[in-house]
């Protein structure tokens, strides 16, 4: 037998031997939920209950949902799946809800989200941090986002919006479809850039600019990052040593260089502004010397979450609220008749007060949030064993135990008649009797969503500007209706959305 044969044989040998390793592996990791008497679903190899692969996820998403349907049928308040080979707690019970994010929350205090503090520091943020790396990092980035924060922001915001709007403009007089996503996304790539650089990040240019390259890059789907990603579902261990990150390493090259660059220009010439970043470098400046000081690193990872989730949360938000808005006009011109009284009341002046006032605006944003909301499921891990009352297992330390807003959001026990869109579900007498565990977007609990205030405030100036001069309506270019993509953290449609604007 020659030796090229010979070393065919014992590779194939070996091929077969590791998935024959890897399948009973997967096999008695499929056990887990019998053996701890939990109700659970039927795992297939090597999915789990997965519906697709989902190369592009980097926690739970949309599959969630048929998953809460099924405990939901079989009355239960809480019930085992699995993603890949991993055991995971789908809870259903608002209750039980309200024990992880808030009762006991010290034993849920971590969330399920890969991340690797070892090989990757700059990309340790806010929220992916360990439970002592949270706590310390929440009590010194608080500050940041207060109500005196916001309106110090207010007016940056809004000047961001005018080569937006200078987009409406043109396309209103051409009657050229606008891809409303792409827009809108530019619009809070602005904004970050504004807010967190103090710098025009020039979106809505003929040429794109490298902070809407960068935005881009980072959901860029390539082979090797849908390997990577891939592996962290499956075992964040092996993961973790052979250093994959959860962000694209030109990324973060990107904002190490450019936030450098910026701190040294305001350190050297004593610039100081009203921007998120000044609070951050403020941070590190006067920690320094403290036993757990917010470092460099802690603000490059801190600055690129915020870009990430200013810039993809708000433009998915105001991407569904006008895609409901032109699909019910004489809701679309209710909000618009509120926005003009209000202005016309404060002198056709866009200020913080002003925007605050607007009621029925804000139940438009709420209830597109509860149809759609950008993070569509909370993964938390046990810190340590827990049980529910009502249950005759305990959890173990590491379990995941995840919590599908989407579903929630439309589950008609708590929100009837939910596919119809009817913000007086959000006024302020039918807001009172919304279960506040049923209803998540932004999280509940000490580790809910930190930036809440800016992302509405965001979210509210972009529908602002639009809707007081333009009506939308939905493009015949627009594949309809609109459906959910599947393997996705963040929540996005499959269709392009393209809407027509007339001047209102």
């Amino acid at each position: 037998m020659s030796d090229s044969i010979q070393l065919l044989l014992y590779a194939s040998f070996f091929i077969l031997f590791a998935f024959a390793c890897i399948y009973l592996y997967f096999r008695y990791k499929y056990t887990y939920w019998t053996r701890k008497g939990v109700s659970h679903l039927k795992p297939k190899f090597p999915l789990g209950n997965n519906e697709c692969i989902g190369t592009e996820a980097f926690s739970y998403g949309i599959e969630t949902v048929e998953w809460y349907k099924e405990f939901k049928r079989r009355g239960l308040k809480c019930g085992g799946a699995w993603s890949w080979c991993n055991p995971v707690l789908i809870v259903t019970d608002p209750g039980y809800i309200k024990e992880i994010l808030l009762k006991s929350f010290p034993s849920f205090s971590t969330r399920d989200f890969y991340h690797n503090p070892e090989y990757d520091p700059k990309n340790e943020n806010i929220f992916v941090v360990d439970k002592e790396v949270w706590k310390n990092l929440r009590q010194k980035l608080t500050p940041v986002f207060t109500t005196a924060k916001m309106k110090l922001m207010f007016l940056a915001v809004v000047k961001c919006t005018e080569p937006m709007m200078d987009i409406f403009a043109k396309n209103a007089e051409t009657e050229k479809d606008i891809d409303i996503r792409e827009v809108f996304a530019s619009y809070t790539t602005d904004v970050i850039g504004n807010v967190a650089f103090g710098l025009d990040f020039g979106s809505f240019s003929s040429e794109e600019g490298e902070f809407r390259k960068m935005g881009k890059e980072i959901f860029r789907s390539t082979p090797k990052r849908k390997l990577y990603l891939m592996l962290t579902r499956i075992c964040e261990p092996i993961a973790r040593y052979l250093g994959i990150n959860n962000i694209p390493e030109p990324v973060t090259e990107f904002f190490t260089e450019t936030l450098t660059e910026t701190v040294k220009f305001r350190q050297i010439n004593n610039s100081r502004k009203s921007d998120f970043l000044q609070l951050l470098i403020n941070l590190y400046e006067t920690t320094k010397d403290e036993e757990k000081p917010f470092t460099f690193d802690d603000l490059i990872g801190n600055v690129i979450l915020f870009f990430i989730a200013g810039f993809d949360t708000s433009s998915t938000t105001m991407n569904f609220a006008l895609y409901e808005l032109a699909l019910n006009p004489k809701l679309q011109d209710k909000t618009r008749e509120e926005i003009r009284r209000v202005l016309d009341e404060h002198k056709g002046e866009l200020t913080y007060e002003s925007f605050k006032e607007m009621t029925y605006l804000r139940q438009v944003i709420d209830e597109t949030l509860r149809k759609y909301p950008p993070v569509q499921a909370i993964a938390r891990k046990t810190v340590k064993p827990h049980r529910f009352e009502d249950e005759n297992f305990t959890l173990e330390k590491g379990i995941s135990v995840v919590i599908p807003i989407l579903a929630l959001g439309r589950d008609p026990d708590y929100f009837p008649n939910p596919d119809q869109f009817d913000p007086e579900r959000f006024n302020a007498e039918n807001k009172q009797n919304i279960n506040q565990y049923a209803y998540l977007p932004f999280g509940e609990g000490p580790r809910n969503c930190i930036a809440k205030r800016f992302g509405l405030m965001q979210t509210s100036i972009g529908l602002i500007q639009v809707l007081k001069d333009y009506k939308v309506s939905i493009s015949p270019k627009t594949k309809m209706p609109l459906t959910l993509k599947k393997g996705l953290f963040l929540m996005q449609p499959n269709e392009t959305l393209y809407l027509r604007i007339t001047k209102a």
